[in-house]
């Protein structure tokens, strides 16, 4: 009996049967799969498919204007606010937002995610036309509005 207990604690004569068992006692197949898995993993991964430039659309557009002197609240009453208003009527528009300081008007306005790269050329240039279109009724000594679309 106390040959079966000895037996049971001496691992040489115990045989471990398993996958990491068969790794353990089998070095030489377990460095050569590591190596295979690794020169695999290596190959695949500089054959990849890979673009240097991935094509993106940039769909928004800032219109700057500068009103030099003018507090930040005569800008955003006289300045800011038309252009928004006359920009909001654009059916393309999905969101507006602007920034009044001293002297400058920053209106960013963002376009609906419907319309692609090749409906943007005709969008910039209907803002801009609109924006042209209310620059003579802003105030003296405002300079004439920028619309900025090429980020």
């Amino acid at each position: 009996m106390s040959e079966q207990i000895n037996n049971k604690l001496d691992p040489v004569t115990t045989e471990e049967t398993g996958i990491a068992a068969y790794f353990i006692k089998n070095r030489v197949i377990s460095w050569m799969l590591s190596l295979i898995f690794l020169i695999g993993g290596a190959s695949a991964f500089f054959e990849l498919g890979r673009l240097e430039d991935p094509a993106f659309t940039i769909k928004d557009a800032l219109v700057v204007t500068s009103y030099p002197g003018a507090t930040p609240v005569q800008v955003e009453e006289e300045v800011t606010y038309p252009i928004e208003k006359a920009v909001q009527q654009l059916i393309y528009v999905d969101e507006v937002n602007s920034i009044s300081s001293r002297g400058l008007s920053q209106i960013t306005v963002t376009m609906k995610n419907n319309y692609g790269p090749d409906d943007l050329p005709q969008i910039w240039d209907e803002l801009r036309r609109k924006v042209n279109d209310l620059a003579p009724q802003l105030p003296p000594g405002v300079n004439t509005p920028s619309v900025v679309d090429d980020f």
